[in-house]
């Protein structure tokens, strides 16, 4: 029967849902411990890409290995439905341009399409997963787009609130103009990009003298409110054609020789010195400034930072707009200086003369307008990271806007607290996430859009009154709640303040990192629900390394700031998927691979079983090559499968093993022991590999080591095949699920078998006393001998069938010749050798002293030096140099030395040896062949021929035959010792072997050439 994956997948995928076997799995552990897994949410973007299939098979393995543990598993899935992806895909489906035409389409209208967008991926998604063999709750899994999940939303809300922990400030985000909303850290991509950087000259309030500053962000420059210096660097005032211009001393070479400058130094201070010098905007002229400058005096000044300022480029002197920066917010904070910034949403200048300007996309207009202003030195190309948006993939700006934040920057210390008692996998994920708590900033979550979790926050419109609902109930107490809680139906709720005003609710909805973020808990229904909660935090989670910064750092805030809880426990990461040269997959370089394709050439267990392999958090470099390994690897899975149902033995129990037995149960034992400590530690990407090496073992190793065997011990060659593969089958279960289902069906059949699932059974346990380390290591030596020896073979082009009389095995290490000793039988069955020996091999060596290496010195009186050499054996002279390094003489004054290098060292080997090379020493295959060693040799090359001539003509195993054979005479003699064998090997009642022709006629007939000898070979079935 041959391995068709594409059948077994439909046929078992059939089986799965006929007989509910999945939901019955579930029953199996109902009573046992539970064990809560947490589905990170792919988002609802479509069918499913290769990484996503990555990570669904990584996560249906381990949940496999659960229940076969005997756990109840908890295996809600779970998708990220909200968002500004979602809400991209509707308006380019309806022809919508941009934000601000949603309202004119209808706020109700586009938000219906965006959950029937998501609805309707989350159930192709949800098809996929099913034909990968992923068994998870999909029926049940968690819609961020539920009421009751919204509400779960609300009730971290309502908790932040109550610890203060929420609160509305004005603070510069980062903004992307394209999406109109406000984005968090977290949801920044960085890219390398090319941008125009600007030096501009800034004049000293009443004196000829200039601030030369630096900014690669020419856009920012209308809302310039201050010049940062660093107060410990040293700055000069540089004479430059007549102006004086201020700048770091480390910098005034580099910077004015860019340039080509001529410049004299006239003075040199500290930074600290400049404190509060003024100067005048170069666009004063444009923008009316003086009421910022009324109201905050340090406005247009030079204000002091250490953190900001630096020589690693520019001028020493850095540009300042709060309104356009965090570091920049955080300066100006500290010296009175407001977040300047009239960009509306869609990065647009409402600013004087610059009003209708677009913030970055038209940093070369205001270039040009600098240098008609005359304030314009010069300008340069810089290549610098830059913040792109997750989604849309545009370049952000940065914008001071009113947001409403979670406090959560003195929650760092807490948070790196609990981060001690989580398991990562790989370790270096614990630091990773210390080093981005270490650096969290108040976190923004509201957002500017329409399809999201509404904010539950209601807002007085006369007074400052708010107040935060933390449930549906909450808010049913004070007026009537839509069925549905998205805008804009919940917009539609108001209630009258104290004060005669009306509360209506903020438009923002909360950003859908707070969906993933409250997983932990609304994945069990809570708090609407308490039964599951006592579940509460997740045993684990698995998603890739970027999610360090995302949904593992978001699962962290929400729960300290909702409970002052860890909401995971142990944590598995992989890598990205990169194509085959580590070149990130996409549209443009033509390189992506979808799942479907994979699963079309290899099959989902052959995908299942490489990825899965890939060692935790490293990057999959997705290689062809390496699938067909896999499936070529599970294609011997399947024939040993067959192998063991065309056996045909009984099962029996107590029978006596010898070495070989002895060798794969053992070798069975240390892998299940090896793959449950790895799997217990969630290192489940070794299983795989350990597996492989067990049924390869079995077959290539184990059942070579057999073949002859198995005629006299069927029973015991039987048991031990059984009993190896059965409980291969179960420790690759979790990562092949198909092919381990059906060789289970199949043997389940042919035996009666009680469970109906491989997926039924118990993990098998390791018997401590059946490891045997030491023979394993036997094996492993005898293996590598094994290999020695046929790799001289070939050399020697003595094929496998022909007998040879002696293998000289040259070991230094005494432990790998004992090895060798123990297991000398084995090896001699194996390699067709009639006898192992450590004999010394005599090799007989010429030595030369080659002149033409040495050094000219030496040439000089190489006459002379020739003749002192001549005199000495070129043998001793290699001998002493082997001893001391080297061999030292004077001639006529001088010292000469002669090393290694300079001799021709030939060793010549015994004419009847082939070497190879060993573990630590040379195996030397002895290829001579007497009479006796030809005759076995012809002998079983005729075997086989016959054997293969059987089969040819369509006879089955059992089938009987009468054998004639027409030879040399000479051939003849020497087959006459075998001629019983030969016929008991090939099945013949009657055998001749003649120099004459048959009188008979014979329907089956071949002729076969054995070593330039012909052979007549016929017969006929009995």
């Amino acid at each position: 029967m041959k391995y068709n994956f594409k059948e077994i997948e439909q046929e078992i995928l059939d089986f799965w849902k006929k007989k509910n076997i999945y939901e019955k799995s579930k029953t199996l552990n109902i009573s046992r411990k539970k064990f809560y897994f947490l589905d990170g949410p792919p988002y609802t973007s479509g069918r499913i890409h290769i990484g996503t299939a990555w990570n669904k098979a990584l996560k249906d393995a381990f949940l496999r290995y659960k229940r076969m543990r005997g756990f109840n598993v908890w295996d809600r899935a779970g998708y990220d439905m909200h968002g500004l992806p979602t809400e991209l895909k509707v308006e380019k489906k309806n022809g919508i341009k941009s934000k601000e035409e949603i309202p004119g389409y209808g706020i109700a209208k586009f938000v219906e399409e965006c959950r029937n967008f998501a609805v309707d991926n989350m159930k192709k998604m949800n098809e996929d997963f099913t034909k990968m063999g992923v068994w998870m709750d999909f029926e049940n899994a968690y819609q961020p787009i539920k009421n009751s999940y919204m509400e779960g939303e609300w009730w971290l809300i309502k908790k932040a609130h109550e610890k203060k922990r929420l609160y509305k400030g004005k603070k510069v985000m980062h903004w992307c103009a394209n999406c109109a909303t406000a984005l968090a850290k977290h949801e920044l991509e960085y890219k390398d990009i090319k941008d125009y950087s600007v030096f501009l000259k800034f004049k000293v309030k009443d004196r000829n003298e200039y601030l030369i500053i630096w900014t690669t962000t020419p856009w920012t420059i209308p809302f310039n409110l201050g010049v940062m210096v660093n107060p410990e660097l040293d700055y000069v005032k540089a004479d430059v054609d007549g102006e004086i211009w201020i700048i770091a001393k480390g910098l005034v070479g580099a910077f004015l020789g860019s340039i080509d400058k001529k410049y004299k130094i006239i003075k040199q201070m500290k930074g600290i010195e400049l404190e509060g010098t003024e100067y005048i905007h170069p666009l004063n002229g444009e923008i009316d400034y003086s009421k910022l400058k009324k109201e905050h005096p340090n406005v247009h000044t030079i204000v002091l930072s250490r953190e900001y300022v630096d020589l690693s480029a520019g001028t020493g002197l850095v540009h300042m707009a709060p309104g356009c920066g965090p570091e920049d917010q955080e300066v100006g904070q500290r010296n009175n200086i407001p977040a300047f910034n009239t960009l509306d949403e869609y990065g647009v200048f409402k600013l004087g003369k610059f009003t209708g300007y677009v913030a970055k996309k038209d940093d070369k207009r205001f270039i040009e307008f600098f240098k008609d202003k005359l304030c314009l030195i010069t300008t340069a190309k810089v290549e610098h990271d830059y913040a792109h948006c997750w989604r849309c993939k545009n370049p952000v700006i940065y914008r001071a806007t009113d947001q409403w934040f979670f406090r959560i920057e003195d929650l760092r210390d807490k948070m790196k607290k609990l981060n001690e008692k989580i398991l990562w996998v790989p370790e270096s994920g614990s630091k990773r996430f210390d080093e981005w708590i270490e650096n969290l900033k108040d976190n923004g979550i509201t957002r500017q859009r329409y399809w999201g979790t509404p904010a539950p926050i209601w807002q007085c419109d006369k007074c400052s009154n708010y107040e935060v609902f933390g449930s549906i109930k909450e808010l049913e107490a004070k007026a009537k709640v839509p069925a549905d809680l998205h805008k804009p139906y919940i917009d539609e709720v108001e209630y009258d303040c104290y004060c005669s005003g009306k509360m209506k609710r903020i438009p923002d909805i909360l950003d859908v990192w707070l969906d993933a973020g409250t997983a932990s808990w609304n994945c069990l229904n809570y708090p609407k629900e308490q039964h599951y909660f006592e579940m509460f935090p997740a045993d684990f989670i698995l998603e890739a390394t970027e999610q360090v910064r995302l949904w593992f750092s978001m699962l962290m805030i929400c729960s300290v700031l909702a409970m002052d809880k860890l909401s995971f426990l142990n944590v598995y990461m992989h890598g990205m998927v990169l194509d085959f040269k580590g070149l990130k997959m996409s549209k443009s370089l033509g390189n992506i691979v979808s799942p479907e394709e994979v699963f079309n050439v290899y099959g989902v267990d052959s995908f299942r079983f490489y990825t899965i392999s890939n060692n935790a958090g490293i990057d999959l470099n997705y290689n062809e090559e390496d699938l067909k390994v896999k499936l070529r690897n599970l294609m011997v899975l399947w024939n040993l499968g067959n192998y063991l149902l065309d056996l045909n033995g009984n099962l029996k129990n107590n029978i006596k093993l010898d070495v070989e037995e002895k060798y794969i149960i053992s070798k069975l034992n240390s892998t299940i022991k090896k793959c449950t400590e790895h799997a217990d530690k969630y290192e489940i990407e070794y299983v795989p590999g350990l597996v492989e090496e067990l049924f390869l073992e079995l077959s290539r190793t184990y059942i070579q080591l057999t073949r002859e065997k198995i005629q006299k011990k069927k029973d015991l060659v039987f048991n031990t095949i059984y009993e190896v593969l059965i409980n291969a089958l179960k420790l690759l279960a979790p990562i092949c699920p198909f092919i381990t289902e059906k060789i289970y069906l199949n043997i389940k059949d042919k035996f009666k078998l009680d469970e109906e699932s491989i997926h039924h059974l118990k993990w098998p346990e390791y018997c401590p006393e059946k490891i045997d380390e030491k023979l394993e290591n036997d094996m492993l030596i005898a293996k590598q001998l094994i290999q020695s020896i046929l790799s001289a073979r070939e050399k020697a082009k003595m094929g496998i069938r022909w007998p040879l009389k002696e293998v000289i095995v040259s070991a230094k290490d005494k432990d790998t010749i004992d090895s060798i000793k123990k297991l000398e039988d084995l090896i001699k069955v194996q390699t067709n050798i009639k006898e192992v020996s450590f004999d010394e091999v005599k090799f007989k060596t010429e030595v030369k002293i080659d002149y033409s290496k040495i050094q000219p010195d030496f040439k000089k009186d190489s006459p002379g030096v020739i003749a002192h050499l001549a005199s000495h054996s070129a043998s001793a002279i290699l001998e002493h140099i082997e001893k001391e390094g080297k061999y030292s003489f004077r001639h006529d004054g001088k010292k000469f030395d002669i090393v290694k290098e300079h001799l021709i060292v030939r060793k010549e080997m015994p004419f009847n040896l082939v070497e190879a090379a060993f573990k630590d020493g040379f195996v030397y295959l002895n290829k001579e062949i007497n009479e006796e060693l030809e005759a076995e040799g012809y002998a079983r090359e005729l075997m086989r021929r016959i054997q293969a001539l059987r089969k040819k003509n369509g006879f089955n195993k059992g089938d009987r035959i009468t054998l004639f054979i027409k030879t040399d005479s000479d051939i003849i003699k020497m087959l006459a010792k075998w001629d019983v064998i030969i016929a008991e090997k090939v099945g013949a009642d009657k055998i001749k072997i003649s120099e004459l022709p048959s009188s008979r006629i014979y329907k089956n007939r071949e002729l076969e050439n054995i070593r330039g000898t012909d052979f007549e070979i016929m017969f006929n079935k009995v």
